[in-house]
Parts: C-alpha cells; sequence; structure tokens
C-alpha cells in the first residue's frame, strides 16, 4: 500500500496524537528497514602472521566492532581468515593470538561486491596494542569495474559532482554536454543505471560529496542482480554515523 496513502488514514481514523505519531514512526522505520535490506555487502579476507616468521597463526581471532554488536571469526589452521556479508562501510579491525600483542588496524573500507584484503603482522608482547591505519589505494582501478576510494573522494575537486568524478578517471564514462548525463561505453544517455545504498534510482540526486562512502561502476560484465541493462551501472554507498565516528577514531 502507498505510504502516503496510509499516513492519510492515520491522520483521519487516530484521534489520539501520541498513538498516531507512534504509528507513524513505526511505519518509517519498518520503511528503513526494508531499505537497508537492499544494501549489497562486501567481504574482509586476510591472514594473520607473525611479523617476525611471516608464519600463519592458527586459531588467531579477528573481530570487528559494529553498530549492530561484534563480529568475530577464527583462523584456520594457515592463519587465513574470511568475514562475508559486511555492510559497505569504514571499521576498525582487530587481531589477537596468545602471546604477542593485539593489532589494530584503523579506517578499513569495505566496499560493495568486493573482497578487501588486510593481513596482519602480530610482533611479541610487550605494548598491549599495536595500531595502523589503513592505507587504500588511491584509485582501485579494474575492469569492468571502476572503484574510487574513500580518501580520492575527500580529496577530489569533484566532490560536489560524483558523476564528473568518475568519468575523469575512466575514457570509457562520458558526461553528456549540457546535460550531465552519463553515457558508459558508447550507450545512450538515460540507459545507465544507479544504485544509492542499495536502492535502484533513476540518477544520483544531489548527494552531499561528504556523505559519500565509496563509488564504483560496472563498464561490463554486469552481475545478473542489477538488472538487464547495456547501458552499465553506478553504484554510490553513504556513510553512515558508525563510519564517521570510526573515521574520526582513525584519524586521533
Amino acid at each position: 500500500m502507498d505510504l502516503i496513502f496510509i499516513l492519510h488514514l492515520l491522520s483521519k481514523n487516530l484521534k489520539n496524537q501520541n498513538m498516531k505519531a507512534i504509528m507513524i514512526a513505526a511505519i518509517f522505520f519498518g520503511l528503513g528497514n526494508m531499505l537497508s535490506a537492499q544494501v549489497t555487502t562486501g567481504t574482509l579476507s586476510g591472514k594473520v602472521m607473525d611479523a617476525i616468521s611471516k608464519e600463519g597463526l592458527p586459531g588467531a581471532r579477528v573481530w570487528i566492532p559494529t553498530d549492530n554488536g561484534v563480529i568475530r571469526a577464527a583462523c584456520d589452521t594457515a592463519g587465513n581468515y574470511k568475514i562475508d556479508a559486511l555492510k559497505p562501510g569504514i571499521y576498525n579491525v582487530y587481531a589477537r593470538f596468545s602471546g604477542l600483542d593485539t593489532a589494530l588496524i584503523t579506517g578499513v573500507v569495505v566496499t560493495p561486491d568486493v573482497i578487501t584484503f588486510l593481513d596482519f603482522n602480530l610482533t611479541a608482547k610487550s605494548t598491549g596494542i599495536v595500531v595502523v591505519t589503513y592505507t587504500a589505494p588511491v584509485i582501485d582501478k579494474y575492469m569492468p569495474r571502476i572503484k574510487i576510494s574513500t580518501e580520492y573522494i575527500e580529496q577530489s575537486l569533484d566532490i560536489r559532482n560524483p558523476m564528473a568524478m568518475l568519468s575523469s578517471y575512466s575514457s570509457e564514462i562520458k558526461l553528456q554536454e549540457g546535460t550531465g548525463a552519463v553515457m558508459i561505453r558508447g550507450s545512450r544517455p538515460g540507459d545507465a543505471v544507479y544504485y544509492i545504498d542499495g536502492v535502484k534510482m533513476t540518477d544520483l540526486g544531489t548527494i552531499p560529496g561528504a556523505s559519500i562512502g565509496s563509488m564504483e561502476a560496472y563498464t561490463g560484465g554486469i552481475p545478473a542482480k542489477y538488472g538487464d541493462t547495456t547501458g552499465g551501472v553506478v553504484i554510490l554507498e553513504t556513510k553512515s554515523y558508525f563510519d564517521l565516528y570510526n573515521a574520526w577514531l582513525a584519524g586521533q
């Protein structure tokens, strides 16, 4: 049922103002859950090693504090770990092994449909927690996908124009002069498909540059989940309050 129609019924039939407010809040909360459920996820994978021998540490623990609790993983016999279905965002990732210092890598950027590789080198126990700041590639470009990192987005002169930012790094993405419509690999204007936080849109709208967490585009080999299109797919993920907190923490 259309949301506006539901709100209209509430305004006519609910006399208790407190109850009306509760019902409206519940509807928007449910709508928010439906939208967030469509967000694609990323994967974090890597190895926990002894810093000197470079040998994997079997059974080492890796964990990530998130806004929904702590996500934990145990390394296999070779020291490898993998955490699937991570919501795109910025994370602080910990690793620990008995007798060695706990390691913390801050500001780790996870993007949708991508494996982010993150290795740990643990040292002899001395200080308690060794903190390292994550350094992502300025631009991670590989066909048929082009991806721009959070760090580059924040420093780009085109931060107010996400499509100009993306097109400036690929000869396969053009903007139609006068309209700003996107043309990917020679497609016609209007053929591209856009997703913001997993929700299909007609364009990128007026997303504030400071709220962009990651941005990428498929210029070919489009996964079936994005539908039947030959014009390419542009995917934008915004930052959450938890991303902003982790980014602040990483800068301290």
